[in-house]
């Protein structure tokens, strides 16, 4: 058994709104493991062109996904189709989070944040699916479950790490790094995978963040029982091997098992599993959105919704500023420092 992986985040650029990564999981009977491009080959189940006509469930970059037809419906029948397909079926905002999440609410327990919960923080308010219909999510669960089986596979995770603004704040101000504060949160993830994992192959597509090129050091500093070897660092993509297990790792059977990274530029039109952790950490970190706009809607009339990009962002926080002066929200519960 053995798992083929991807790792992508929604929300690196926007001023206000969490920073949202996630890691989709897939396992296969097979080894060696199928290439991370599983499009031809779950064909026609799934399809990477969110047209009109296009059979079966959407997986694609979130970007493409997301300015498509369907928008929000598109995300939801890859995602809420995928973890239906592992039997899993949150209802709620709430459920999902308890679902997928790996800090579930304001948790930040392991990189030293003090965020606390926001007042517009209430995903249990959000009945599942918003935009698609209970019968789309079902369809797409068989269209993923039988393309999967076809090939040996089967959906084996899904996990979404979710920084707030104000615990973005917190992980950058102790790095001074936005693109490091990325990597701590898809650490989290990688180490989800590799527990996931353990004992078989393992393959993961990471995207690149902000850039980067070189990861070893940091892999090292985030999982300091395993042995990094670097594979190749170009211009275009970087890979490792990551030994662990075995007498180094405190397995008592002496077997250590060998996990691929491969991070490279626009890895969702390479990586099925990558372009579906794209519309995850998308779906998430809209439905955030969703809360935040619907509050301050609230509190001011006439309010138009952000993105929370570029110039829309301040014209957001001019708008808002009255009311969260007397709701007593700092600009850091709401503002990136970066």
């Amino acid at each position: 058994m053995g798992i083929l992986a991807g790792i992508d985040e929604a929300g690196y650029g926007p001023h206000l709104g969490p920073l949202v990564v996630s890691a989709a999981a897939m396992e296969f009977d097979a080894d060696p493991l199928p290439e991370p491009d599983l499009w031809q080959a779950l064909a026609p189940h799934v399809s990477k062109q969110p047209s009109r006509g296009a059979a079966g469930v959407v997986i694609c970059d979130s970007k493409v996904a997301y300015t498509s037809g369907g928008r929000l419906a598109t995300l939801e029948r890859a995602v809420l189709g995928f973890l239906a397909a592992a039997g899993r079926r949150p209802r709620t905002f709430a459920e999902l989070l308890d679902t997928v999440a790996v800090h579930p609410g304001a948790d930040c327990s392991t990189d030293g944040c003090t965020a606390a919960v926001a007042p517009w923080e209430k995903p249990e308010t959000i009945a599942l699916p918003l935009d698609a219909s209970a019968d789309e999510i079902d369809d797409a669960a068989a269209h993923l479950a039988r393309g999967l089986a076809a090939i040996g596979g089967r959906p084996a995770g899904l996990w979404v790490n979710a920084a707030s603004a104000s615990r973005l704040n917190g992980l950058i101000d102790g790095r001074r790094n936005k693109a490091a504060a990325l990597f701590t949160l898809a650490a989290d993830l990688l180490g989800e995978v590799l527990r996931r994992g353990a004992g078989g192959p393992v393959h993961v597509t990471m995207d690149r963040h902000g850039g980067r090129r070189y990861y070893a050091g940091l892999l090292s500093g985030a999982f300091p029982m395993t042995t990094v070897e670097t594979v190749q660092e170009s211009p275009t993509q970087s890979q490792y091997r990551l030994l662990y297990g075995g007498p180094a790792g405190g397995d008592d059977t002496g077997n250590r098992s060998a996990v691929r990274l491969t991070v490279r530029e626009r890895c969702e039109e390479a990586s099925t599993a990558t372009a579906l952790a794209s519309m995850a950490a998308k779906y998430v970190r809209e439905l955030a959105m969703r809360q935040l706009n619907a509050y301050f809607q609230v509190r001011v009339p006439g309010l138009r919704p952000t993105a929370g990009y570029g110039l829309d962002a301040w014209r957001f926080l001019d708008d808002t500023a009255a009311a969260r002066a007397a709701a007593g929200v700092p600009d850091a519960a709401i503002l990136r420092s970066r």
